[in-house]
């Protein structure tokens, strides 16, 4: 019956068409924007503006990210960071999309390789080996947790460095490749990628153990002293080089400025709060329906808590499965998938990290689980001869296989759609996350860029409830209070986050382009200055320094010089630098008759009716603002400023 689905020409062209369909399934998140730390390692980071430099990512861990404390040593995410950005061009994220997805593809076939493989290991006669392992693969390539990772650019450390794992298990499987040693070099570059890299030795370990010295298992009390020293040679080329590395980067390379610990939890509550964390991923494996790019879950106590007893009986039920198969030879798959899963873990389960989960942690141990989970049901299949009874439970089988996959290929589509802009991703948060002050404050910003300032501080109100020591938060309560007016206000917030974070040039920066906004160009460059000393490679500070150094005449001189050059040779653009002088010295009358003048010379000009406008809103009368933006979208259907100022009238107007 199965004749037809154990050829290599059949096996090839399913491979080829998973690539295909997820392929498809992803086509909808090419133009998905930056989020995260996205800002700190992309859009903000000078170094990776030039790839001439490209050597320094290996030995200065500085290059890595605009923020100190964020500063790992991760000298392969520059690079391809640096490289997609020389390609594209500049910060277009398409083109990091694009990258991301090829190595994501270039994982799926791995991985079918690697399945393959451990099950021919475990039942070398069994005649849907190939088929298993396709599905395990399908369900890999479209199980929408995954999307939360491929998403996520800066993710791309968790998705390679997981693809640099496969790779070396299966270039250590491989007789050639293993008397070459050349899986040390591809676990090198996983190290180089992401720390956990070095989990490629504790898996190789049971690798090794479950598939080539089984006897040590099988019969433990002979000859274990000979068997243990055999298993010791195999693996001690990895362990040696992966300690070694990882001391190395870890103590001298990385700065001591970065700094991911989280000193306001105990070890013991982290770890703790990490069992009932491993029930969260559970429920996404099985049923990711609650997916957050940025979940709530907090410290659980007391450690007797319902949550933590649930989560810790679970994971004795799985080291209790663990053992059981790594007893049989035809279950030992199980046993190492479970076993990756655990291992995949370490390292976020025992460092107390700010974030105590995160759903894109999960890609890595997830493939332990791809592994684990389709040869367990094959060998239920088997043992109640489900397969054997006839057509119609065949039949079955393949309808219910194909409904996992097409469920999670939609759920896969729906959260590219989250994914695609601030406004979706962080109300989906808000949504499911209603506790995380991050979220709140994130989706308050959406509010804020949109002229609705009541709503955004509302939801910055709410998160401070959450995070009341959040610096970032008081940024934004700081820009926020300043766009309204509420300069005492502003300057407050402003210092306030300078006074709770001494690492990021993010509080500096910003308070330093509101006292730009100001006028205060001295008061600006003194913080700009601090902020360029905590990080060097922060660009928006450099690039408004450089514009505040060039901002050396008084705001009235630069007025009486354009009203000069007007009255020899008067220009739409002479006029509009006008309006715009006009409306910094907070001159808004005047701003509006130089948008008028100009309007005489170029009717069409929706940039003059916005500047009507948003003067308008500031003298607060707000019809005539909306009046003159409607003009410009008139104009100009897409012109998203003025649709932004036209909001902020029309929320404004009484009575409408």
């Amino acid at each position: 019956m199965f004749k037809n689905f154990t050829s290599k020409k059949f096996e090839y062209w399913a491979l080829i068409t998973i690539l295909v369909v997820t392929f498809f399934v992803y086509l909808n998140h090419f133009d998905n924007p930056f989020f995260f730390d996205d800002t700190h390692t992309i859009s903000e980071n000078e170094s990776i503006r030039s790839l001439s430099n490209w050597t320094e990512f290996f030995t200065n861990a500085d290059t890595f990210s605009s923020l100190p404390a964020n500063r790992a040593y991760r000298p392969m995410i520059t690079l391809k960071n640096a490289i997609d950005y020389a390609i594209a061009g500049g910060l277009n994220p398409r083109y990091y999309h694009y990258h991301i997805f090829f190595w994501f593809l270039v994982l799926i076939t791995l991985l079918f390789l690697l399945s393959k493989h451990i099950y021919k290991q475990s039942d070398p006669k069994n005649k849907i080996i190939g088929v298993t392992a396709l599905f395990a693969t399908a369900w890999f390539a479209l199980h929408t947790a995954n999307a939360e990772t491929i998403n996520y650019i800066c993710a791309r450390s968790d998705s390679f460095s997981t693809l640099c794992i496969v790779a070396s298990l299966l270039l250590y499987i491989y007789p050639t490749t293993r008397k070459w040693y050349a899986y040390l070099f591809t676990m090198i570059i996983g190290i180089w990628t992401k720390q956990t890299g070095v989990m490629f030795f504790p898996i190789l370990f049971i690798y090794v153990l479950l598939f080539e010295e089984y006897d040590l298992i099988s019969e433990f009390k002979k000859d274990i002293k000979q068997k243990s020293i055999k298993i010791f040679k195999k693996v001690a080329p990895a362990g040696i080089i992966a300690a070694s590395l990882f001391l190395f980067n870890q103590y001298y390379l990385t700065p001591k400025s970065t700094d991911s610990t989280n000193y306001f939890v105990t070890k013991f509550e982290y770890i703790s709060t990490q069992c009932y964390v491993i029930i969260h991923y559970l429920g996404n494996f099985i049923l990711p329906i609650n997916l957050s790019a940025d979940p709530d879950i907090a410290i659980i106590t007391p450690w007797y808590s319902p949550k933590i007893i649930l989560g810790f009986f679970v994971i004795l039920v799985l080291i209790f499965i663990m053992i059981k198969t790594a007893l049989h030879k035809k279950t030992r798959p199980v046993s190492f998938g479970i076993a990756w899963f655990f291992i995949a873990l370490l390292p976020t389960t025992l460092n107390p990290l700010f974030q105590i989960a995160n759903d894109h942690r999960m890609f890595f141990p997830f493939v332990g689980l791809f592994i684990a989970v389709p040869w367990g049901f094959k060998i239920v299949l088997e043992k109640y001869n489900i397969l054997g009874k006839g057509k119609n439970y065949i039949t079955y089988l393949i309808s219910i296989s194909t409904f996992i996959l097409v469920a999670h290929a939609y759920g896969t589509t729906q959260r590219n759609r989250i994914w695609d802009s601030s406004d979706s991703l962080w109300l989906d948060v808000v949504v499911k996350s209603p506790k995380n002050g991050r979220g709140l404050m994130n989706y308050g910003l959406t509010h804020m860029a949109d002229g609705n300032y009541e709503v955004a501080l509302e939801y910055f109100n709410r998160a401070l409830e959450y995070t009341p020591n959040y610096y970032t938060l008081y940024i934004n309560l700081g820009i926020l209070n300043g766009g309204m007016n509420n300069h005492n206000k502003a300057i407050e917030h402003f210092k306030s986050a300078i006074a709770l974070n001494s690492s990021s040039p993010a509080p500096e920066f910003y308070y330093a382009r509101y006292l730009v906004g100001q006028k205060k160009y001295k008061e600006a460059e003194v913080y700009l200055k601090k902020a360029i000393e905590k990080s060097p490679n922060h660009t928006k500070s450099k690039e408004l320094l450089s514009l505040v150094a060039n901002n050396s005449k008084q705001p009235e001189e630069e007025i009486n010089t354009l009203l000069a050059e007007i009255k020899n040779n008067p220009s739409p653009r002479l006029y509009m630098d006008l309006s715009i002088k006009y409306y910094e010295i907070q001159n808004y009358a005047m701003s509006i008759v130089a948008s008028r003048e100009l309007l005489k010379l170029d009717p069409n000009n929706a940039d003059a009716y916005n500047n009507i406008c948003v003067a308008y809103n500031q003298l607060k009368q707000w019809k005539l603002g909306a009046e003159a933006c409607a003009k410009a979208i008139e104009i100009n259907p897409d012109f998203q400023l003025a649709k932004n100022n036209l909001k902020w009238a029309e929320n404004n107007i009484p009575n409408k």
